[in-house]
This record gives structure tokens, C-alpha cells and sequence, in this order.
């Protein structure tokens, strides 16, 4: 299941950071940081499957070299509170093969930050779990042949966060629209997608009566065109019912999803920051646990055991997800039991004499009957859309069965 996470923080100096350090541990190296002769090895950290530069045409080549590149940008910075990187955090979708998320990267990463002037750094982390992310770090100066100049400041306008957001959004749907999948993810927060968390049923309604409803009234051999408008309304409401219930299980298992990658993240920071604060000195070492008390809620000291809660609570959470998932499919099931039966009365009123009363008596019901909020009026013509759709493709099957 695709989900959306894309978070955007700085690396700070005066919270102890380093642009070197951070570069080694994301792209599993071991790199000196030549300010301040501490070396970072993370050679033997797991899970980093791929790491790449990329480089606007009018930056150095030697930069190609992450040591080189991030060694130059810390010595580029001489305030003790420096800015010294942008850095990305993103989830990936596990329906894209890794060579097409090295690809959808690689057209993300030109596309926003080296067509401004950025130089990128990005790896993929994938340790086997079902959570593949990247990181991406980005410089924040602007460079040219003989090295790094000013501070590019309108690179720290807050509007370019959405527009990255959303173009991330934007290329991974196109991808699945390629893939000819049905899987899209959405940039905006759930209120802005006017997503309601709460069911939304007509009061006294639930998918088991529907389907006890609907066994009582197919009892009847035979019906008036009002009793088989009347059936024909109920099936509808019937599949309302449930594409509600698919879509609200649906919501809340990429919730619990995005939330399990959030605790993962959530550790993997906790893990960066507490082994580059192992290699600072007395006077460093005071300064950056204290931010690091303050950011987690715990002394470096904790880490291990807060990264081991963590990664439980994630697999917990995980876990819960998939029965979601499993929850689903008996509920879309009886949603196309649905659409077929609608679809063969809808059928068979339009070829009846009496036809045009039951669709009539259809239409008087439904005006009566239609939902007050305009969420519920949008998702009951959605219903009808998909009603309509589904007939159709009956029809066509119809169609090529008696060629």
C-alpha cells in the first residue's frame, strides 16, 4: 500500500550536527570531517542499498566525491550556528521496483533542486522490512566552477515546501498511472483532502443489515415495478454503505501505515544523532545532549532502548495495518455482488413495458432519500458513478460472451 511521507529539517551546527556526519550515515561511509578532525565511520551500518550525488552542470566535478563535497561545504560556513544542510526524509513506494526508485529520485531531484543550482546527495534505505525510504541532503549555497558562494535565501521560502511536497505526489502517482496501477498518495494533510475519520452511515444501517435486507426482499417471486425500485434503492444504499465502510478501513490503514514509518524515521534519527555525539568532545558533547533531551525526552544514554521501543511499536502497528487490509477484501466482495445485481434489474427495467415506472418510482426515491452534508452528497453520486461504471463493464462482458 502507498503511502506519503516527505519531512524537510535542517542540519543545524548549534544542535551538535554536521553536515559530514550526516552524509556518512546515510550513505553508509566512513568520511573525516576536516573542521574539526573527527572521523564518522559508518561502514558497517545496514540497509543502505544505494547512495548518488548529483550536481547542477556549473558545480566543481570534484564534488562528485561525497568527502569532498560535504568537507567543502562545512568549510564554506564559519558561524558556530550554522545552516550547514537541507535534508529530506521520504517514504518509497514498495510497488516501484529499486531500479524505478533510483529513477523516480533521480527525476525528482533535477527536477526541484538541480535545476535551481543545488547540489543533491540521496540514498535509498531498505533493512527488508516493507519500509524502503530515501534521504536526500542539499546544499544551501549557491556554486559555481571555483566552489561555494552566498546563501541562496530564497530557497528558504515556505512555499517551496508544498510545491515539493506536491510534486513528489505528483511524480510517483504519474508512475503508477504508467504501471497501469490504481494506487495514487496525496500531499495534503487529511482535512485538506476533507477526509472525516468518523464513519459515515445512514443512522441504523451497518453492511450486515443491508445483506439481510437484501436476502428477505429477493425471497419476494415476484415484484411490482415500486417493489423493485424499492430494492433497487436498497442495493444502492446498500453498496454506499459499504464503499464507506472500504473507503474509512482504507483511510485508517494508510494512517497506521504512515504512522509506522514515522516511529521508524522517529529511530533512525535517534540512532544518527546519538553515534555522532559518542565522537564529540567534553565541551561539544555537554552542548548537543542537552538538545538531545530536549528534542527526544531522553539522555543519549537511553537511546538504544528508545530505538528498540520504537521499532517494536512499529511492527505492532504494522501488524494492526494488515488486518485492516484483510478486513477489505470480504467487504469489496459483497460491493460487487452489489453492482451486478443493481445492474441486472437496472438491465431489465429498461427492457420491460413497465420498465420506465420502476426507474421513475427509482428516481422519486433516491431525491427522498439523498444524504444532507455535502461530503455524504459527493460520495453518494461517487456511488452512482460507480454503479454506472460497473454496469457498463458487466455489459461489455455481456457483449463479448455472445459474439
Amino acid at each position: 500500500m502507498a503511502i506519503y511521507h516527505l519531512h524537510v529539517s535542517m542540519v543545524k551546527r548549534s544542535t551538535g550536527r554536521s553536515a559530514v556526519a550526516a552524509a556518512a550515515y546515510r550513505a553508509g561511509e566512513r568520511i573525516k570531517n576536516e573542521r574539526d578532525g573527527i572521523t564518522h565511520d559508518y561502514t558497517r551500518k545496514s540497509g543502505v542499498v544505494y547512495s548518488e550525488i548529483i550536481l547542477p552542470e556549473n558545480a566543481p566535478r570534484e564534488f562528485e566525491n561525497r568527502a569532498t563535497l560535504w568537507n567543502a561545504v562545512e568549510k564554506s560556513e564559519k558561524r558556530y550556528d550554522a545552516q550547514t544542510a537541507r535534508e529530506f526524509d521520504i517514504a518509497l513506494p514498495v510497488e516501484f521496483e529499486r531500479q524505478e526508485q533510483i529513477e523516480i529520485m533521480r527525476e525528482y531531484i533535477k527536477a526541484n533542486f538541480i535545476n535551481r543550482g543545488m547540489c543533491a546527495d540521496f540514498a535509498i534505505h531498505d533493512v527488508g522490512d516493507g519500509n524502503p525510504h530515501a534521504h536526500i541532503m542539499l546544499t544551501t549555497r549557491e556554486v559555481g566552477e571555483g566552489g561555494f558562494g552566498g546563501k541562496n535565501r530564497n530557497w528558504n521560502d515556505r512555499t517551496n515546501l508544498e510545491t515539493w511536497r506536491e510534486n513528489w505526489a505528483d511524480i510517483c502517482n504519474d508512475r503508477f498511472k504508467s504501471k497501469g496501477l490504481d494506487e495514487r498518495i496525496d500531499h495534503r494533510t487529511l482535512e485538506a483532502q476533507g477526509i472525516n475519520r468518523e464513519p459515515t452511515m445512514h443512522e441504523g444501517r451497518n453492511p450486515e443489515a443491508v445483506r439481510e435486507n437484501r436476502e428477505i426482499i429477493k425471497r419476494n417471486a415476484e415484484r411490482t415495478p415500486e417493489e423493485t425500485a424499492e430494492y433497487m434503492h436498497d442495493l444502492k444504499q446498500g453498496y454506499y454503505i459499504l464503499a464507506q465502510e472500504i473507503d474509512l478501513l482504507s483511510q485508517q490503514a494508510v494512517e497506521i501505515l504512515r504512522e509506522s514509518q514515522t516511529l521508524r524515521f522517529r529511530a533512525e534519527q535517534i540512532e544518527e544523532r546519538a553515534e555522532q555525539i559518542k565522537t564529540m568532545t567534553e565541551r561539544q558533547y555537554k552542548q548537543a545532549a542537552n538538545y538531545f533531551k530536549r528534542t527526544y525526552n531522553i539522555a543519549p544514554k537511553q537511546a538504544a532502548e528508545e530505538i528498540k521501543r520504537l521499532e517494536a511499536t512499529a511492527q505492532n502497528k504494522k501488524h494492526f495495518q494488515e488486518e485492516l487490509q484483510n478486513k477489505i477484501a470480504p467487504f469489496a466482495k459483497e460491493k460487487e455482488a452489489f453492482a451486478l445485481e443493481y445492474y441486472k434489474h437496472k438491465l431489465l427495467a429498461e427492457i420491460d413495458p413497465n420498465g420506465r415506472k420502476t426507474l421513475d418510482e427509482l428516481a422519486r426515491l433516491e431525491k427522498e432519500n439523498i444524504p444532507q452534508s455535502v461530503q455524504d452528497r459527493l460520495a453518494w453520486a461517487q456511488v452512482g458513478c460507480g454503479l454506472d461504471v460497473a454496469a457498463e463493464k458487466q455489459r461489455e462482458h455481456e457483449r463479448f460472451r455472445y459474439r
